[in-house]
């Protein structure tokens, strides 16, 4: 919570809380895009895996669906023909995408008519490739994700090293506590096979949709009533604002506090999921976690608040408070 005057918000004796504050929040972040990535990625395999291992071919029943075909040798020749007919079609999606993005980066000057072609090459072998991982017998599930994590984080801690933009420090550790965190699930919970995706998805959207009440209180990004401060005098606004706060940080407490005995609940029967073994606390002690976080959060918007700093304000009065402290700082120096 940046103190009036103050363009950097780690300064004064309120910076160390507000950089630890920041560093929460990028593991948040963290764990937001990779609970969402995994998830989406998760049940897509999962349907992905059972197409390929599966004998009949979804596409030639609805081929022949549309066409009337009724007679068993019809429909053992689309069978026959269906997967290489999906893999043409699939291989132009990919081609039409490289293409596209070719084209409008490529805008103003000469497009490249081999670069999408190798590409769509690329693209497709590494997916075939993956394919062929995901089918052996003696390649578990979990190992199978393990490998799409490194490559996907791979791709990404060499993108932020190689850029090394302002707050790279605090992503790159984020980066370190929500791997830990995933390779711990990962090993210790993933079953064999790819059928027990929409379980721990489920998990996995719970802790996305809880966190994600905190992450906007962070960012000022919740539903404000704008109202009151119409009515008020603007010199009586930052606490009417720091009212508001803590009638919300009110609200998180006792939704933090049932949240919490509703886990203790979970705790104490010792329950766990069916396929992956996961005991049921992990999913329900999402509740209280964030609840109280967020009550943290928005007892620190109430604080700064008064003290005339921005913390937790929407991001266009966040902006506004900004360029009225540096009006006041040049003012000053005037």
């Amino acid at each position: 919570m940046a103190e009036p005057g103050k363009d950097n918000p780690y300064e004064g004796p309120w910076g160390p809380i507000r950089r630890i504050d920041d560093w929460i929040f990028t593991v948040e972040m963290g764990i937001l895009w990779t609970f969402l990535g995994a998830s989406a990625i998760m049940v897509f395999l999962d349907v992905v895996y059972r197409r390929l291992a599966a004998p009949d071919s979804k596409v030639a029943e609805l081929t022949a669906r549309i066409l009337g075909i009724e007679s068993p040798e019809s429909m053992e020749t689309l069978t026959a023909i269906g997967p290489t007919a999906t893999g043409v079609v699939g291989v132009g999606l990919v081609y039409f995408a490289f293409w596209t993005a070719e084209k409008h980066a490529s805008q103003g000057g000469q497009q490249s008519r081999l670069k999408p072609i190798v590409e769509t090459v690329l693209a497709c072998v590494g997916l075939g490739l993956l394919g062929w991982i995901m089918l052996r017998p003696n390649v578990e599930s979990r190992w199978f994700y393990l490998l799409l994590y490194v490559l996907a984080g791979g791709l990404w801690l060499f993108k932020l090293l190689q850029a090394r933009d302002p707050g790279w420090v605090s992503k790159l550790v984020g980066f370190a506590v929500v791997t830990a965190l995933f390779v711990f699930i990962v090993v210790g919970y993933f079953p064999d096979g790819y059928s027990w995706s929409k379980e721990i998805s489920l998990i996995m959207l719970l802790w996305v949709g809880f966190l994600g009440a905190s992450v906007c209180a962070h960012q000022g990004k919740h539903i404000q009533v704008g109202a009151l401060k119409k009515v008020v005098p603007p010199s009586m606004s930052r606490f009417t604002d720091a009212i508001g706060y803590l009638l919300t940080a009110a609200f998180c407490f006792f939704m933090a506090l049932l949240g919490y005995e509703y886990a203790s609940e979970a705790i104490q029967l010792e329950g766990r999921f069916e396929q992956t073994n996961i005991p049921d606390w992990v999913a329900t002690i999402a509740v209280p976690a964030a609840f109280a976080m967020t009550m943290i959060r928005y007892i620190a918007a109430a604080v700064s608040s008064v003290l005339g700093g921005s913390y937790g304000a929407a991001p266009e009065e966040e902006a506004i408070a900004a360029a009225a402290q540096a009006k006041t700082k040049k003012g000053a120096e005037g």
